[in-house]
């Protein structure tokens, strides 16, 4: 799993570097989220990061293409690839393929892993650091249009978050942001 973990590691970054998307930013606090959240709840802490690692791989490729709304699909046969010249077992490789799949929620999640891994990716706009990172990567857009953006990914990911812990951490900090966005449109 470590070696696996690696590879993972150097491919999601290499991509960050290659495309410049997800924020590197992004995938970090969606690590260091999922791999908490993990430990907390006692799930398999190494495949939650290799999910977290992987579930975006190919956003920028996907963006690059026209293709964003492809992203989870290409990720998913990008994490397939990876895994197919790996040794974990097929109960592994499934998980992980599933943290990909379902990173953007599911009507019944696969494992707790791949809840963990959508809850983490939410973070990336319902808590305060992540959305800072977001508002950092899209100054040079027009300000409405940044506005619009940050209000319906804050929208979104709100909406996606599943576990509870989450939401007692995210609520007060969704509840700030939506209340800055309010007045940014004002």
């Amino acid at each position: 799993m470590k070696d696996f973990l690696e590879l993972a590691r150097k491919f999601g970054y290499e991509e960050v570097e290659r495309t410049g998307m997800p924020l590197k930013l992004h995938v970090d606090l969606a690590c260091q989220v999922g791999k908490r959240l993990a430990e907390i709840l006692g799930a398999n802490v190494e495949i939650v990061e290799i999910g977290t690692l992987l579930m975006d791989c190919m956003i920028g490729q996907a963006i690059k293409q026209g293709k964003l709304n492809e992203h989870i699909r290409m990720s998913a046969e990008k994490a397939d690839e990876l895994l197919s010249h790996s040794n974990l077992s097929s109960k592994d490789k499934e998980n992980i393929r599933h943290c990909v799949l379902e990173h953007h929620g599911a009507d019944k999640f696969y494992s707790l892993e791949s809840e963990i891994c959508c809850n983490a990716d939410c973070y990336r706009f319902t808590s305060v650091k992540g959305f800072s990172y977001a508002m950092r990567y899209m100054r040079e857009m027009p300000f409405v249009d940044m506005v619009n953006l940050l209000e319906n990914k804050v929208a979104e990911k709100w909406g996606l978050v599943s576990l509870d812990i989450c939401k007692k951490e995210l609520s007060p900090q969704h509840s700030v942001l939506k209340s800055f966005l309010k007045k940014l449109k004002a």
